[in-house]
């Protein structure tokens, strides 16, 4: 029946299926002949053992090296790993560098670099390797000497980052190399060396992994510290920025629900603690405190508008004739802040809270932090706080559900490019960055606020914020609970945005057990509506539907499915988009897919933060081939097209054969991406992203039996892990005879609507 809605699909992971894929593509030239490589790496390993003795840095008994790719070398399959001659020597990490080439032209290029770990024996080893010609006739060898730009250490300007001309003093992050066999000794060389008083810093190291450093600390002290070895980055760590809250009215707050209900969805809300005593919190909100230092009474209202937010949403045009519903999720907020001295290590010590929170309450499965520290994300180091939410959200036991955190993006957009990007840990891969949007006064339509931050983001999750929802502005401010009974509050920003997500991820939740905390960051992101009228830095993927009912809703001519899974490492597979009879219809056919994966964050390289990533190609019949050879005059390739569904391709198929064409072995895709550079996958198609969003439109004769294959793909040379994934596909065909929603359930019998639940299945008692 026409304007009919129904559910969304589930299950669509039952049709999956494991495919075998042949390797594509050729060898890229090599940019140095080995004989003219090999002396200059010589020199450059001379040039080191001079700064060594000549002490130009402060060194420990291991070191750390840099070794400089060309550009274009950073794809995993050239990674210098012959280097690593003896045990001496092993990557710790990488980054990008940049630089000049001296050509007389004054282009910045900018390439791959890795960070080697090794001692006076390592180096000497390898330059032994080298002088003595012993690997000269190994083509692995060769290719790779040739593919480097230099070996040498990291300079005092690549260490230091972020710091205006003008800054004297502040607390700043410092990450330190993971040197575990002298992670002691590193240390008091670190104090020896920089003079910053112990008492003036907090550190916490990761096994095998960085060392982070926060410290209070003066351009003096930053001066000595430049030329520390172990040094990896020091960047200012701003301060924790808490948007007011302002009550404007007292007695017309609305009604709480007369129900002695609560939801059993909880959601953690790390913030400045709430008062769990007021009327619209009471009951479904639980506070617990982490932090020693009594509550700040601007930190109070500003925690307990948002688990307001998260609860009840914006009340807006809500007063206290108007009787709320009881809320889709209760909160457990967690007071930690303020911690201590305010001055100095607020930040880290609410990160060390939050670690041990939510790694030791693994049933906090969807969680709110408006906070962090003021500053744009500098691209060549990450930040303890995103780290840390990133690992706890995908360390999680075998079987496990990984907790999804929402993070605020941050409030100073307005400012100029690049102090305007997204802030620390809405940079997070694993998790949603929510910037805000706000309404007009003219006619009410929504536009990004001045001033929530923009992307880019960083590698991994180069799209960010991923999406916009409302935060208001002070034309049209968010109306929240305030910290008075009864009363009302007004405020705007990132904040509450965050918070708003969460309510609407919360809410499909409680509406469907189908719906886990990361296919709800999947559908959000996939529903986000794109507007022309901002850039893909201002809005990520969107402007977040307002409708929770919308999401979860399909009609008979557009249906959404949905699929979660695990891909093994370096599996490829079929995920099929069910479209029966679609290659019948006249007219055009639109599909759209989101993927989202959950990966290993790896803090030692910034430029390759995501330890695996997700490859998908979008095959849109199963008929059509493509048929290649050699042409012999001109060496270039000749290509034809044949779709096997026609009789006449058919037998054309037999005479391309013939004369020495060969088939494809998989239909042919809508984009190929082969032959196409890392760079350019990564910047045009997003690789080693953890979110996916495309979109095809096509005509209806031209889809027969269309799929998508997905590949898992590993690097940074870790045991490769399985990458939990879960993917939306919609697919509208507007001139479908009949039903297509209807045609999808009879054709797959494995498929069914998700189950939409009363809101009292979830309920239980308030007291308990």
């Amino acid at each position: 029946m026409t304007g009919s809605k129904y559910p969304i699909i589930a299950h669509g992971e039952l049709y999956v299926k494991p495919i075998e894929k042949k390797n594509s593509g050729g060898p890229k030239d090599i940019p140095h002949d080995y004989e003219e490589a090999k002396p200059k790496i010589v020199a450059d390993l001379n040039r080191i053992f001079d700064a060594i003795h000549e002490k130009h840095e402060i060194f420990l008994k291991e070191k750390i090296v840099c070794v400089r790719m060309e550009p274009k070398f950073e794809a995993k399959s050239y990674v210098p790993n012959q280097l690593l001659t003896t045990d001496n020597l092993s990557f710790v990490g990488g980054r990008k560098y940049r630089f000049t080439e001296d050509n007389g032209v004054e282009q910045q290029q900018v390439a791959k670099l890795y960070f080697v770990k090794t001692d006076d024996m390592g180096l000497s080893n390898l330059r032994e390797t080298l002088t003595s010609g012993v690997k000269d006739d190994v083509q692995n060898w060769r290719d790779q000497i040739g593919s480097i730009h230099s070996l040498d250490l990291l300079r005092p300007d690549e260490k230091i980052m972020g710091f205006p001309e003008d800054w004297n003093k502040g607390i700043v992050e410092i990450v330190l190399h993971p040197l575990e066999n002298e992670h002691d000794q590193m240390l008091d060389k670190f104090y020896s060396t920089s003079k910053i008083p112990r008492k003036d810093t907090r550190v916490k190291a990761y096994k095998s992994g960085l060392t982070f450093i926060s410290a209070k600390c003066s351009r003096v002290e930053l001066e000595n510290i430049k030329r520390f070895n172990p040094l990896r980055a020091m960047h200012p760590l701003g301060q924790i920025d808490i948007t007011p809250v302002r009550t404007v009215s007292v007695g017309d707050a609305p009604q709480p629900s007369s129900s002695n209900k609560k939801s059993s969805i909880v959601v953690g809300v790390f913030d400045g603690g709430a008062d769990d005593t007021l009327p619209l919190l009471k009951g479904y909100v639980k506070t617990t405190d982490c932090a020693v230092m009594a509550p700040n009474e601007n930190y109070l209202s500003h925690g307990t508008a948002v688990c307001g937010a998260v609860l009840h949403g914006n009340l807006a045009g809500k007063n206290k004739f108007y009787p709320l519903q009881t809320p889709y999720v209760s909160v457990e907020s967690f007071r930690v802040l303020p911690i201590q001295d305010k001055a100095d290590f607020e930040l880290y010590e609410a990160i060390d809270e939050i670690e041990k929170i939510v790694s030791g309450r693994r049933d906090l499965k969807l969680c709110n932090v408006s906070f962090g520290p003021r500053g744009a994300i500098i691209d060549d180091s990450i930040n303890r706080f995103t780290y840390v939410l990133d690992q706890l959200t995908y360390d999680v036991s075998e079987g496990e559900v990984n907790p999804l955190f929402c993070v605020a993006a941050g409030n100073d957009g307005d400012l100029p490019e690049p102090f305007n990007r997204v802030q620390s840990p809405a940079d997070m891969v694993n998790g949603l960055g929510v910037g805000a949007y706000t309404l007009t006064t003219v006619d009410g339509s929504k536009i990004r606020a001045a001033y929530s931050c923009v992307g880019r983001g960083r590698e991994g999750a180069k799209i960010k914020p991923d999406l916009l929802d409302f935060g208001g502005s002070i034309d049209r401010p968010f109306v929240l609970v305030g910290s008075k009974p009864d009363s009302l509050a007004t405020s705007y920003g990132t904040s509450f945005s965050s918070p708003y997500t969460v309510h609407k991820i919360g809410k499909l939740m409680a509406k469907s057990d189908n719906i886990a905390p990361h296919l709800g960051r999947t559908l959000l992101i996939h529903t986000a509506r794109f507007n022309k009228k901002f850039t893909l830095d201002e809005q990520g993927h969107g402007f977040c539907l307002e409708d929770v009912d919308e999401i979860l809703s399909c009609d008979d001519k557009k249906v959404t499915i949905l699929y979660s899974g695990l891909l093994e490492p370096a599996q490829i597979v079929n995920l099929p988009i069910f479209a029966p009879n679609i290659n019948s219809i006249k007219g055009m056919v639109n599909i759209s897919w989101t993927i989202t994966t959950i990966v290993a964050p790896y803090a030692n390289d910034p430029d390759a933060y995501t330890n695996d990533c997700i490859d998908d190609v979008f095959i849109p019949h199963t008929d059509v081939f493509k048929y290649t050879k050699e042409d012999p005059k001109t060496q270039k390739p000749l290509t034809k097209r044949l779709n096997l569904c026609k009789a006449a391709d058919i037998e054309r198929e037999q005479n391309l054969l013939a004369e020495g064409y060969k088939k494809s072995p998989f239909p042919m895709s809508c984009t190929p991406k082969s032959f196409r550079s890392e760079d350019d996958l990564r910047v045009k198609d997003y690789k080693w992203d953890t979110v996916i969003k495309k979109h095809q439109r096509m005509r209806g004769s031209s889809l027969r039996n269309p799929y998508l294959t997905l590949q898992a793909i590993d690097r940074n040379k870790f045991n490769a892990q399985s990458i939990k994934y879960h993917v939306a596909v919609s697919i509208e065909a507007q001139s479908y005879t009949g039903s297509l929603y209807d045609a999808i359930l009879q054709t797959y019998k494995n498929l069914a609507p998700i189950t939409l639940r009363n809101i009292n299945r979830i309920m239980v008692d308030i007291n308990s």
